[in-house]
């Protein structure tokens, strides 16, 4: 038995997110998610079975599958804002540079270390709580260890009245908070190239991808590649799609045969 051809697969490519409308389906602006090292879908289906008890062989008779269930499987190495709010189930929360006055960092004793409630610091000026507040002296009465944390140490208690009080700029910065937002419901387009057949483009549509919280993140890292976040998510019926359409109500893979 002889092939006509070979068909391999080795694939790299893009992979864009669309947020879906929760009650009709409608998409919002396509998003690439930028460097992503895995892509995977996994498919699996419930079945019924029956063995006979009549022949004495308890030999299997009926065999039907019911629950249909398929899961994809990312790793993002963008840790940018809108991946992080993908995988924390969060929202983003930007901050514009700015300036404190009179924050109040607390009663301190010398040697204690001290956050501002900014981070991004400069210009930071401490000042005590006396009717006519004195100017601690940076470097000699307080130092500022980590301006990019806003962290500081206290190192001189002097004659200064508690509580401390600091003054300063900060830079903008982006957040996004943990479990503040719903599950996200998604489309999935990913965009392939199949390196073993020269490069032939590979077309895979998901339709409805309800994302997982992120499983895990390393903070700390170490080895010979860089942190990326493992989101894993559900592949999900949907019903805006015709039931008797010829790709169906779940997804599709496209092989397209000539290149553009």
């Amino acid at each position: 038995m002889s092939l006509d051809t070979e068909n391999y697969y080795y694939g790299q490519g893009r992979i864009s997110l669309a947020t879906r409308d929760p009650v009709t389906g409608a998409l919002g602006a396509w998003r690439w998610v930028g460097d992503a090292s895995a892509l995977s879908v996994k498919l699996t289906a419930q079945k019924v079975q029956h063995n006979e008890s009549f022949s004495g062989q308890v030999a299997e008779t009926v065999s039907f599958p019911t629950k249909k269930t398929s899961t994809v499987d990312i790793t993002l190495n963008q840790l940018d804002p809108d991946n992080l709010a993908l995988a924390l189930f969060g929202t983003k929360q930007a901050t514009v540079a700015g300036t404190v006055t009179a924050e109040d960092v607390g009663t301190l004793a010398a040697g204690d270390t001290f956050y501002l409630a900014n981070p991004g610091v400069s210009a930071v000026v401490i000042t005590d709580s006396t009717a006519t507040p004195k100017t601690l002296v940076e470097g000699t009465d307080y130092t500022v260890d980590d301006a990019n944390f806003g962290r500081c140490t206290l190192v001189n208690v002097g004659t200064y009245t508690m509580p401390l009080k600091a003054a300063y700029s900060y830079a903008a910065r982006n957040a996004v908070g943990m479990f503040t937002a719903p599950q996200p419901s998604v489309a999935l387009r990913y965009e392939g190239v199949n390196l073993a057949q020269g490069n032939a483009p590979v077309l895979v549509d998901l339709y409805k991808v309800n994302t997982d919280p992120l499983a895990d993140l390393a903070l700390i890292t170490t080895g010979t590649d860089v942190a990326g976040m493992q989101i894993t998510g559900g592949v999900l019926l949907d019903t805006t799609k015709p039931s008797t359409g010829p790709l169906g109500q779940f997804g599709a893979i496209t092989q397209i045969t000539q290149a553009a």
